[in-house]
């Protein structure tokens, strides 16, 4: 049975991916907004030639050509290009837009080959290549987040900013997955109903890295091409979506140097809003902005509120780097014992958590951290103690954001620890595993002797530093 998990939690993502539409429709039809799903007369529809797959695009134009252009990529789902309708008439008083249809969706032809966010940036620099002679704005959602990343990457002579807007599939495989395979619940549900969610939840999170553990069949695809067409051929979405995550970003976020504006719904069921905050510390010039109530297509459910937001990140494009910041003064030792759903923020000189669960540390900072027998979320974390380290006995613990120094600085034991945005400066190991655990690491920096550089991968390790030169 786990031979074929892979693929079954891989088909989970395409069927959240696909149901997209759905959740605009629910969406809209909550709205008092209208939003236009057709193109206005006056914009240009045109067909172009691109030589990555050898197919022909749609390309809609609207707007004064001579003005700074904004090219538009589309996430996935059969509207391709007509997610973006509804902001275009704001965007073309003042921009030449270019919004796109990927090569399979849309009012784009058909296309043979694999559909990777790499593939897809190509395509985009043959088109602004086309229909523009300056750097552009590059706005992308969901899936077009990552290509519109990886774009900005390659073609960095070709992107005078870039905007992301609910980005999927950055994060490491098994953390993106998670998320869609969690079943969400009210705050006003009974608590004991609660608790069994998040008892669901866990066997879910656990099965999905059990899944993704054993790789033979997604490699058997990426490495048979007569596999990868059978499997795809009727499915755009599917071919998008298994190419999405399997491509590695960490290199991308760490080298666009053009300013990025990320724009997220807080209520993102597909790509969550952890990935935009790990964005938001992790890639230079960087500013996070959030949509409260937003799901993941806010330019629909949340109009107003998006083209707010969208206007001042084109208006004020941020040029500063995001950091942690520190946490006051010490409330001396907190302890947690057998106690479920709280939360902690501030400064500690020393945390103990054993036998909890559903316990949060927010805003934190610590000289010294054991976690045993816990689930624990931890958020923003500072820790810098060259006697004392990180500790992980027995736990499940997400990490989103830390800044961690010391010489030996994190040991984990027989847990699960699924760490996104999260950088390290070791004197010795900087994460040593003792009993056997499963390390998933998202977008994260290690400098230690025995290694300098990202890391993005699950690792499933005993008794031996978690990198090695």
């Amino acid at each position: 049975m786990l031979r074929r998990l892979p693929i079954c939690m891989l088909l989970l993502l395409i069927s959240a991916c696909s149901s997209q539409q759905q959740d605009q429709q629910i969406q809209k039809a909550a709205e008092p907004e209208q939003v236009e799903l057709q193109p206005a007369e006056h914009w240009q529809l045109s067909y172009f030639d691109e030589p990555v797959f050898n197919s022909k695009v749609a390309v809609l134009e609207a707007g004064n050509k001579h003005n700074p252009p904004v090219i538009l990529i589309h996430g996935l789902g059969r509207l391709g290009m007509k997610d973006w309708f509804s902001v275009i008439p704001a965007l073309e008083k003042n921009y030449h837009v270019i919004a796109v249809d990927l090569p399979g969706f849309g009012l784009s032809a058909a296309a043979e080959g694999r559909f990777l966010p790499t593939n897809y940036a190509r395509v985009i620099a043959a088109v602004s290549r086309q229909y523009s002679s300056e750097k552009a704005i590059i706005i992308g959602h969901s899936m077009g987040g990552a290509v519109a990343l990886r774009y900005s990457e390659l073609y960095a002579e070709l992107v005078k900013q870039l905007i992301l807007v609910d980005a999927a599939g950055l994060l490491e495989k098994s953390a993106f997955i998670k998320h869609i395979a969690a079943f969400e619940f009210d705050d006003d549900l009974p608590a004991f109903v609660q608790q069994q969610i998040e008892g669901l939840n866990e066997f879910s999170s656990s099965m999905v890295e059990a899944g993704t553990k054993n790789t033979s069949i997604t490699d058997f695809l990426q490495d048979n091409d007569y596999a990868w067409d059978w499997l795809v051929s009727d499915s755009s979405n599917m071919n998008a979506a298994l190419s999405l995550v399997e491509e590695d970003f960490s290199q991308a976020v760490n080298q666009v140097a053009v300013p990025v504006n990320i724009i997220w719904g807080d209520k993102d069921n597909v790509a969550p809003l952890r990935t935009g905050k790990v964005l938001n510390k992790q890639m230079s010039n960087a500013h996070l902005q959030v949509i409260n109530g937003a799901g993941h297509v806010p330019m629909k459910s949340h109009h107003a509120e998006f083209m707010s937001t969208l206007e001042t990140a084109l208006n004020e494009p941020t040029t500063d780097k995001y950091s942690l910041t520190g946490t006051g003064q010490s409330q001396g030792i907190l302890t947690c014992r057998g106690q479920s759903d709280k939360t902690y923020s501030g400064h500690y000189d020393e945390i103990v958590v054993k036998g909890c669960d559903n316990i949060r540390l927010i805003n934190i900072s610590t000289d010294s951290l054991l976690i045993k027998g816990s689930v624990v979320d931890i958020e923003n974390l500072i820790f810098a103690n060259k006697d004392n380290r990180l500790e992980f006995n027995e736990s499940v613990v997400t990490i989103t954001n830390a800044d961690i120094s010391g010489h030996n600085t994190m040991l984990i034991n027989g847990s699960r620890l699924d760490m996104a945005g999260v950088s390290i400066k070791a004197t010795g190991d900087a994460v040593m595993i003792g009993n056997g655990s499963r390390i998933s690491v998202s977008l994260s920096d290690i400098n230690s002797p025995k290694y300098k550089g990202v890391v993005h991968g699950a690792f499933y390790l005993r008794n031996q530093p978690l990198i090695e030169q």
